[in-house]
């Protein structure tokens, strides 16, 4: 048998593997009690699970083939391709809503003709999905083996990494937050349909707050470690390679230490949040000069005009944090209503000064707080990792070390 072949199909069952593993086990994002109030959106894992694993094998199984396999070249081709489609796909998509809204007759069938056109740029799109996952896939994967990351021994040396690097675009579930109201934690979170509305994300939180006693907020999220992974389309190449290696650092975690911990308590989540943001920054961006030099050859050049120099710039970051430690203080006395209105007030300021929030209550600051580089969050996590990965001679052996840690005070030995 060929040795391209051997690997692959070991590579396929190292897969089929993982996948039964994360698929039974999966325990970062839990269903309790509000499930029963979300269920006519819940969102399918096992469904997910099912139908994203065979598509994406069945392509993978024809690269076997004499012809399956395609060059660097045109892998960079189709890569940008794909996400050039993107950008007018939402183009497209802006003037349709655009013309359907208009009180103005559509003379000549323009928006029908938009509608045509989006429809060619979709399936245009989709007919270069799977190549595309496949390449980025590629890219990342020849990072984490350049970190010696993952499973070393005979497995790597026939060039399979375990787990292996596998994501789908598709549109990303939505999470339903839950927390205590009388302090912040995330006691909850439940997957939910991405095609949810407003109106629906709303009455179900009125629903948790009034049936339940606690705090609720439905989220957008770009990605969940499921197996393949999820990532939302609707990032650009450089923040889907970015969200790619994040979810892939998950996979690697599960089986150490660290991933291990998730869920435990706040800290331990944080710390595997956190640890997957620096190391998806890296390695995404790492990825992305493959790419980067190709763009800028086609580009066109583009006179830059001095940047403004702004008095009294609102600074964002400074006014979330100071929110966060007032929310903090005030349900530390007990003064639940008091902290509750104080949060509105300050969303309706920070919309007044360009930000807009939908909804800022305890659930917003357990989920965002969770990733501790968030204006949400009050951690030094973020401070304490930066730190160690400075200090580290490679981004493996920054993340190896950490992988290892099993509680929250084994981190600070390390750091110390």
């Amino acid at each position: 048998m060929p040795v391209r072949i051997l690997k692959a199909v070991l590579r396929i069952t190292f897969v089929v593997f993982v996948s039964l593993v994360l698929l039974t086990s999966k325990g970062g994002l839990h269903l309790s009690h509000v499930e029963e109030l979300a269920k006519a959106h819940l969102y399918s894992l096992v469904q997910w699970e099912f139908e994203n694993f065979l598509d994406k094998w069945t392509y993978r199984t024809g690269l076997l083939l004499p012809g399956g396999s395609i060059d660097d070249q045109a892998n960079v081709d189709v890569v940008l391709e794909y996400f050039q489609l993107r950008e007018r796909e939402r183009e497209l998509e802006q003037a349709v809503q655009e013309a359907r809204d208009s009180l103005q007759v559509d003379e000549g069938g323009f928006s029908d003709a938009l509608e045509a056109e989006l429809a060619q740029v979709e399936t245009a799109r989709g007919k270069i999905r799977d190549r595309v996952e496949e390449v980025v896939e590629g890219e990342i994967d020849s990072i984490v083996t350049d970190e010696r990351l993952g499973v070393g021994g005979l497995i790597r040396a026939l060039g399979i990494h375990f787990p292996p690097v596998d994501f789908r675009l598709e549109p990303s579930p939505r999470l339903l937050v839950v927390s205590p109201r009388d302090h912040i934690e995330m006691s909850d979170g439940i997957l939910l349909t991405p095609d949810i509305t407003v109106e629906e994300m709303e009455v179900l939180e009125e629903r948790v707050l009034r049936e339940r006693d606690q705090s609720a907020l439905v989220e957008g999220i770009g990605g969940v470690a499921t197996y393949p992974a999820v990532v939302s389309p609707d990032f650009s190449l450089r923040g889907t390679l970015i969200t790619a290696a994040h979810e892939w650092l998950h996979h690697y975690l599960f089986f150490q230490s660290l991933g291990q911990t998730y869920g435990r308590d706040s800290i331990m989540t944080s710390l595997n949040e956190t640890l997957a943001t620096i190391f998806g920054r890296e390695v995404g961006e790492l990825a992305y000069r493959k790419f980067e030099v190709d763009q800028a050859a086609t580009a066109i050049p583009q006179q830059v005009e001095p940047p403004l120099l702004v008095k009294d710039e609102f600074d964002f970051r400074l006014e979330m944090h100071t929110t966060r430690l007032m929310v903090e203080e005030l349900l530390e006395q007990g003064e639940i209503e008091e902290a509750e209105q104080y949060m509105e007030e300050r969303r309706q300021f920070l919309a007044n000064n360009g930000y807009y929030i939908r909804k800022l209550n305890q659930a917003y600051f357990a989920f965002h707080g969770t990733y501790a580089d968030s204006p949400a969050s009050i951690s030094p996590i973020y401070n304490q990792l930066s730190a160690l990965r400075a200090a580290s001679p490679s981004l493996g052996d920054f993340v190896k070390a950490v992988a290892a840690v099993s509680s929250y005070d084994e981190f600070l030995e390390l750091l110390d």
